[in-house]
């Protein structure tokens, strides 16, 4: 075990992406679990406050410590197993998942979750509940954890499969390695119906394996997880259309959504029809942004749509004629469809893709600004009229702005860049809109990046103080001592 607490080796994990700074008087650098649970309780018993960092790639300073100690699981980053048939790897928690998908790839297999942040951890994707492109068909990190070992306030671990353990009479009963019963109250909090990563998963039937995943390091420490994997598919079509018109666009995406989540019902392999596993979204200030790298985006377009699709050779030639029908009936831009069919079309319009919060992370430098991002989510019948309110908020702004999103999910970032403060009162201005219109449809406040110690008071705005104070019960009952992810969601 590395321990340290001199200025220089604590710096650079009092930060993440967002640029949140914090504070910490001791990092600890565990290299096995034995050597995490006895940093654990050696923490409890001191009540000492601990956060875990894993790649700090988040962006709500939910891995950045306000004090006490940092616990780097840098080490931890052991692929235990790959069962390539049952389609399942056992993970320590450091493990990166650009290293994971390179890894099971030469099994045939990839972790279809897929978070826009390829050099995330697994055990930070599980603490946030993390999603991204592909979950519009496969869903988020939930939906792929099967088993996890937690190592608990008191330095207890606990083991949870799921389908074994559900809430029942209003408990979740829970009982560690160590022989301890602990007894958890579980009151219905109505979670919104979309895309959602904002405070505690609870709902009456819930798995009790649940109740962890997304909790932003509240209630325990994620040791090992085992997740599902599925069949990397025999051929994908890639497609990024460009739209003259943006109702024509919104119509066009609602097509393909109530189309898609039909026939993804349907093995891959036996649809011959439109079934996209990906929906995404760029505007045209996004494209402005991109063309100096890619000069061949279609002057005069008002967006762009990104579309990924499996499927098998035989269904090739008459899935490509439905796909290109149903775009020129949508805009005039048709014939200048991007196409991607092998790993290097593919590539290309990855690049794509990434090259964009790259290129606004170079103009947050450039113009020393400070960037104020959204990462709401609507129920999908809202999706035309919170569209029209984000672009309607963002152009009487009159700042710089690009955005971009999983709009497959309804599920928008506007990205706003602030030069100065009075700019950055602006900028707040425009994003509190932009949540009171989601709340006010439905939506979410967070569909995938969390809470952390940055979005609390949209927590708080979201649930009223009544359903924050169950979730803070919750957490009570795991860690009374309140030492866990100090200073994140409440």
């Amino acid at each position: 075990m590395i321990e340290k607490n001199d200025k220089d080796s604590l710096e650079i994990y009092l930060k993440d992406a967002s640029n949140y700074k914090g504070d910490a008087s001791v990092l600890y650098i565990p290299e096995n679990l034995e050597e995490l649970q006895s940093i654990i309780h050696k923490c409890y018993r001191e009540e000492q406050a601990i956060t875990l960092s894993g790649a700090r790639t988040g962006l709500t300073g939910s891995a950045v410590p306000l004090k006490g100690a940092v616990i780097s699981t840098e080490k931890l980053n052991k692929i235990q197993n790959i069962d390539k048939q049952k389609k399942t790897a056992i993970l320590e928690p450091g493990v990166v998942i650009a290293d994971f998908q390179e890894e099971i790839k030469k099994n045939d297999l990839f972790y279809a979750p897929n978070p826009t942040e390829t050099n995330s951890t697994i055990g930070g994707n599980v603490s946030t509940a993390a999603s991204g492109a592909r979950t519009f068909k496969y869903g988020t990190t939930r939906d792929f954890v099967k088993k996890m070992k937690l190592i608990l306030a008191n330095g207890e671990t606990l083991n949870l499969t799921r389908g074994e353990n559900y809430e029942s009479n209003g408990f979740i009963k829970l009982k560690t390695e160590q022989g301890n019963e602990i007894k958890i109250q579980i009151r219905d909090i109505q979670m919104p119906n979309v895309k959602h990563a904002a405070g505690y998963y609870i709902k009456k039937g819930m798995d009790a394996i649940d109740l962890f995943i997304g909790s932003e390091g509240t209630l325990g420490i994620v040791a090992e997880v085992e997740v599902g994997l599925v069949k990397i598919p025999e051929n994908i079509l890639g497609l990024i259309i460009f739209f003259d018109n943006e109702i024509e666009m919104i119509e066009f995406v609602n097509h393909v959504r109530e189309k898609s989540i039909i026939n993804n019902k349907t093995a891959y392999e036996n649809m011959d029809d439109v079934s996209a596993r990906l929906i995404e979204f760029f505007d045209n200030k996004s494209l402005e942004l991109l063309r100096n790298k890619f000069p061949q985006i279609p002057l005069n377009t008002c967006g762009a749509i990104w579309i990924e699709q499996e499927y098998k050779y035989e269904n090739e030639n008459a899935i490509i004629s439905k796909w290109y029908d149903l775009i020129n009936e949508y805009t005039k831009f048709g014939d200048l469809t991007w196409t991607a069919m092998n790993d290097s079309e593919h590539r290309k319009l990855s690049e794509f893709r990434h090259e964009l919060p790259l290129q606004v992370y170079e103009l947050i430098s450039q113009y020393n600004s400070i960037k104020i991002g959204t990462d709401s989510a609507v129920p999908s019948n809202y999706l035309k009229e919170y569209y029209f309110y984000i672009k309607k908020q963002l152009e009487e702004s009159n700042l710089l702005y690009f955005l971009w999103g999983h709009i497959g999910n309804s599920h928008f970032h506007a990205n706003l860049l602030s030069k100065n403060d009075e700019e950055l009162v602006k900028a707040k201005e425009v994003y509190k809109n932009c949540i009171a219109k989601a709340l006010e449809l439905g939506g979410t406040v967070s569909a995938e990046h969390g809470i952390g110690k940055m979005k609390k008071e949209y927590l708080f705005q979201m649930y009223g103080t009544e359903k924050i104070d169950i979730m803070k019960q919750i957490k009570n009952s795991l860690d009374p001592k309140n030492i866990l992810g100090f200073g994140n969601l409440f």
